[in-house]
């Protein structure tokens, strides 16, 4: 068997959870390969046996990334066995019932729906900090989780959530707000003269949201809020609402593949 792993990582939660999903699969002998959304130009669906994706969650759901990744999905004719997991600073979210749905209509055939709780990186805007001792519990629950969904998968059992249609409808009513809003949240970046001009939020920034005038990195309306920005700044010169931001993802950050 021969899997492929499909993610997008703004901080590197999602991606940490698939290589946990990949060393996982490997102790069984099973080969996962780890492929970045926002870098696939052409599907090789067909050189698989199983697929994984992964997504973070704003707002209840998955970004639009996310979305617009399933839309150019090609259809499956063969019920491709599925693992849909999300990591979120909360215990659960409705991304997973959602994408079920999707992947269900393109052929594919979903084996396990998983949330993972994880570090909250806008704890600033929603939420409280996650505290390092707290996250090194639930990095050890995650990885008992993981462990729990290949047995499970390699088993041919079902791994699923049960989410009532209010919590669904909510998060659809919620997340379309959230994504309306998008564009006058992008004011709230700005860099400090700290920046040292390294150009690493330019070039890793998903959207490509970041340009460099006049020696000042400038925030457009693109921004999907990520918070790879603040978070992979070498010296902490990126502020939301004029505020330092504590890099609390600086462990995380570095399971991303950067440019």
């Amino acid at each position: 068997m021969r899997g492929i792993l499909y993610y997008f990582s703004g901080t590197g939660n999602t991606k940490w959870i698939g290589d946990r999903f990949k060393e996982s699969f490997s102790r069984r002998k099973i080969e996962v390969d780890l492929a970045n959304i926002e870098s696939i130009e052409e599907f090789e669906i067909d050189n698989y046996d199983f697929m994984i994706l992964g997504t973070p969650i704003y707002a209840e759901l998955e970004p639009k990334i996310v979305d617009d990744f399933i839309e150019k999905l090609p259809v499956n004719k063969n019920n491709m066995k599925v693992i849909i997991y999300s990591t979120q600073a909360a215990k659960t979210a409705s991304a997973v019932s959602i994408l079920k749905l999707r992947l269900e209509k393109k052929g594919y055939k979903i084996m396990s729906e998983s949330m993972f709780q994880m570090s909250n990186n806008y704890y600033f805007g929603v939420g409280k900090k996650t505290e390092k001792h707290t996250f090194n519990v639930i990095k050890e629950n995650a990885i008992k989780q993981v462990n729990g969904v290949v047995k499970s998968f390699i088993n041919n059992k079902n791994t699923r959530v049960h989410l009532n249609y209010f919590r669904i409808a909510g998060a659809k009513i919620s997340s379309k707000i959230y994504r309306k809003l998008l564009p006058k949240m992008s004011k709230n970046f700005t860099s400090t003269e700290e920046c040292i001009k390294c150009g690493l939020c330019l070039r890793n920034c998903p959207k490509g949201n970041i340009t460099f005038e006049n020696s000042v990195a400038v925030f457009h309306s693109k921004c999907m809020l990520c918070m790879r920005c603040i978070h992979i700044c070498p010296v902490n010169a990126i502020r939301y609402k004029g505020k330092m931001i504590e890099q609390t993802q600086n462990g995380m950050i570095k399971n991303l593949i950067l440019k």
